[in-house]
């Protein structure tokens, strides 16, 4: 069975500032410490071959999954199956694969950049590790691998603050204030 580690993007070349190279390259040393860790990458793009050639040089073939073309609902399964959702990226905007990880309760590990740290308080609704850095990213696994106390209730705060500050209520809610501020401004 083993601990599932999910990662859920585009894999094209034009969007490698995701990270999932990071993640290959930071397999090896997660399994030192959590020797029944799988990667599951959930995507498909020009990149792919790139990645899974990566996992082959890597020596992790057999534990990096590649998933491709799935529904809505195989999509939530990978999320409620997971027991970290990562996604180390450099660029992303407001990445909606953090709130939906969140969501489903699972702790996170995001790049310290970008949006994502709108969304993940480090140390609080999960981890933020540098984009690139593959020791950083081992080490964050391995903390919430050691202590799944800790996991579990960054796990429970994130589902909290995606509930409070993330969901189609409240981004209705601040999205009607600020029309009211604009339209009151004009007037």
């Amino acid at each position: 069975m083993g601990r599932k580690i999910l990662a859920v993007g585009r894999w094209d070349r034009a969007e490698q500032y995701k990270g999932a190279d990071t993640l290959i390259a930071a397999l090896p040393r997660i399994l030192k410490t959590a020797p029944d860790a799988s990667l599951v990458l959930v995507g498909d793009g020009d990149d792919r071959p790139r990645l899974e050639q990566l996992a082959r040089e890597h020596g992790v073939a057999e534990r990096a999954h590649f998933l491709s073309g799935l529904t809505p609902e195989d999509l939530f399964a990978c999320f409620a199956a997971c027991d970290v959702f990562a996604l180390p990226s450099r660029g992303e905007g407001f990445g909606m694969v953090f709130p939906e990880a969140m969501a489903c309760g699972k702790p996170v590990i995001g790049g310290a950049h970008g949006g994502i740290p709108d969304i993940v308080e480090d140390g609080v609704t999960g981890l933020l590790v540098p984009h690139g850095d593959a020791e950083k990213l081992a080490q964050a696994f391995e903390t919430l691998f050691n202590d799944p106390a800790r996991a579990w209730e960054m796990a429970g705060r994130g589902r909290e603050r995606v509930e409070q500050q993330f969901s189609f209520v409240q981004f209705q809610a601040r999205l009607t204030h600020l029309l009211n501020e604009v339209l009151a401004e004009q007037q």
